[in-house]
């Protein structure tokens, strides 16, 4: 499965990846096969002296913020082995940021080009091929003075030219991958709404008449998202691509969103989301658990979260009864979605019970945070109440697990933590009331797994 995860978690920057100029050494992040940062001895004095040219009077390195490289200078080879560093930079003297193309030839480093942006900042660089030249192309991020709001260029190095594509397309977030199938890359900004335009999504595809990629295709998102909190691209269904983005909404809420291409319609498809007459976006994700979709089955297509309270007595605190997720995937062909696993996901403890398909509307759980526990019992939809019991999962420490006598449990998952090392286990029941229901150690054992 072609799959890109892109986290929205906060950027630690290393403090060794300081700026050239003050004598400290560079260092790059993310694919070593790709990217090096430069070497600490030649190639920073040879990049530095070409900066300081194209730079008169003093330049402050500028880091990216987000995305897989963090560096100021990257360094990258070319499938024709041509190696080039991209700097990023602004000047003391002006305001506006610049990007340098520098190109090793015979180990002695030239600059080819250095275009400039009004931008206050860099989002992010990457390095794609979208015209399918086998060469590779730079996208950089500028951010501007409205941090919701992004600036994309792109830059062709074809015949060691730099040249600025001019796309000037403004994004939140993006995503580079063949989201229509025609074995070229496409770029997708999506993009938050602000005061002039709704939340949306953008395709962009290379013009080979115009020598850039244009707007082909877009969408409209739900707008009472207000920022993205996990963006992935795989396979939604086998043999299809799609772009997977959980959203933070309003009180506390997550929602799912599925962007794929329709051949048929020639359109993009965001089947999830409707808008009723009020302008309210409905969405059958939309869940306060903080889950965010994943493939959690293994079996390479990204599963999305659904989430419904499990059944519970009307004398019972609702927060001791246990939600319990669907699992789903979505079909390209209807928009519909397909349960393929039901969980209890348990993150105060680090993991989830994988629910029989038989206890489905027959059992139901209670949490006991105090006893870091969770209980399954029998449901009776006739009384509304509990039955008997069928299993308690329990987190214990490794030192109170090995002190203990669990002679009645079984030993499921170890969790390692520094030091603090602690033991899943599960103590079963017998009922004689449902006998289909009664769950044996080895399927136990298959059913819980550790949150990765």
């Amino acid at each position: 499965m072609k799959t890109g995860i892109i986290k929205r978690a906060a950027a630690v920057l290393s403090c060794a990846a300081i700026m050239l100029f003050s004598g400290c050494s560079e260092t790059g992040l993310g694919d070593q096969t790709i990217m090096r940062p430069p070497r600490a001895t030649g190639d920073q004095a040879a990049i530095q002296k070409v900066i300081s040219e194209q730079a008169v009077g003093g330049y402050v390195l500028k880091y990216p913020k987000n995305g897989e490289y963090r560096s100021a200078i990257n360094i990258f080879k070319d499938s024709d082995g041509k190696e080039y560093a991209v700097a990023l930079y602004s000047t003391e003297n002006e305001s506006k940021m610049k990007v340098s193309v520098i190109l090793n030839e015979n180990n002695e480093w030239k600059c080819l080009g250095t275009l400039e942006n009004t931008g206050v900042g860099i989002d992010r660089i990457l390095f794609r091929d979208i015209n399918s030249d086998n060469h590779k192309e730079i996208f950089v991020g500028w951010s501007g003075y409205n941090s919701g709001i992004n600036t994309l260029s792109v830059y062709s190095l074809e015949n060691d030219i730099v040249r600025d594509m001019v796309v000037n397309e403004n994004y939140t977030d993006i995503v580079i991958t063949d989201i229509t199938g025609d074995k070229a890359e496409d770029i997708v900004l999506l993009s938050l709404r602000n005061n002039q335009t709704p939340s949306s999504a953008k395709l962009l595809q290379y013009s080979d008449q115009e020598k850039k990629p244009i707007p082909k295709f877009s969408l409209d998102l739900d707008s009472e998202v207000t920022s993205f909190t996990s963006i992935q691209h795989g396979a939604i269904e086998s043999g299809k691509e799609g772009i997977v983005i959980d959203g933070a909404k309003g009180a506390g809420q997550l929602t799912t969103q599925v962007i794929y291409y329709d051949p048929q319609a020639q359109a993009l498809k965001n089947p999830l989301v409707t808008v009723n007459e009020s302008g309210t976006y409905t969405n059958v994700t939309t869940r306060k658990d903080m889950i965010t979709s994943r493939d959690i089955n293994g079996d390479g297509v990204i599963e999305i979260p659904v989430v419904t309270p499990m059944p519970a007595p009307t004398d019972t605190d609702a927060g001791e009864i246990c939600n319990m997720t669907a699992w789903k995937q979505i079909s390209s062909k209807d928009g519909t979605l397909k349960t393929k696993q039901n969980t209890i996901m348990n993150y105060t403890d680090g993991y989830y019970f994988i629910m029989p398909d038989r206890w489905n509307k027959n059992v139901t759980a209670k949490n006991d945070p105090a006893k870091r526990s969770l209980t399954f019992y029998i449901w009776s939809s006739k009384n509304s109440s509990l039955g008997d019991k069928l299993l308690t999962i329990r987190r214990y420490m490794k030192t109170e697990w090995n002190s203990g006598d669990h002679k009645g449990s079984v030993l499921l998952k170890t969790i390692s933590n520094g030091e603090k090392e602690a033991v899943i286990a599960g103590e079963l029941y017998e009922t004689k009331a449902m006998d289909s229901l009664n769950i044996k150690k080895d399927e136990l054992e298959s059913s819980v797994r550790l949150i990765n």
